[in-house]
């Protein structure tokens, strides 16, 4: 997994991530300055096919993880859970929110970058916006094959 930290991104990059992160999930819809603000708190993360983003049972690193390309499959035990392949997904937020371990793997099906956020930044007055479209993620099952 590469990290790169955001604060540093040319303010273009920013933009391009903030419009793509912005058309639905968890930050649809908000105001791009926020959204660029809030992504220059964050890193931005690089994985290979096959690499784990978030392994079960590990406890919850304190951040969560908003998807901007690729493909990623949740899987539990084993199971396959969902697929995750939409800009804007939510990534790991049910153990950062509910203070848990990690309740699923998380691996990278093609390469797959992501914003992480750091759960200290989502907690601040500022993004409380984005708090709540992170943990209407956690209500939604669209996702989920039945």
């Amino acid at each position: 997994m590469q990290r790169t930290e955001n604060g540093g991104l040319e303010d273009a990059r920013v933009e391009r991530l903030a419009d793509t992160l912005r058309q639905r999930g968890a930050l649809g819809g908000l105001a791009a300055p926020l959204v660029a603000r809030l992504i220059r708190l964050g890193s931005l993360i690089t994985l290979e096919k096959g690499e784990a983003l978030v392994r079960e049972g590990e406890p919850a690193t304190p951040e969560i993880y908003l998807l901007v390309e690729g493909e990623l499959v949740v899987q539990s035990k084993g199971a396959f859970i969902a697929r995750l392949d939409r800009p804007g997904d939510v990534i790991g937020e049910a153990a950062v929110v509910l203070s848990s371990v990690r309740t699923a793997d998380v691996i990278a099906e093609s390469v797959v970058r992501a914003v992480a956020i750091p759960s200290g930044v989502i907690a601040m007055e500022e993004f409380a916006d984005v708090a709540a479209g992170v943990r209407a993620a956690m209500l939604r099952d669209d996702w989920v094959q039945y």
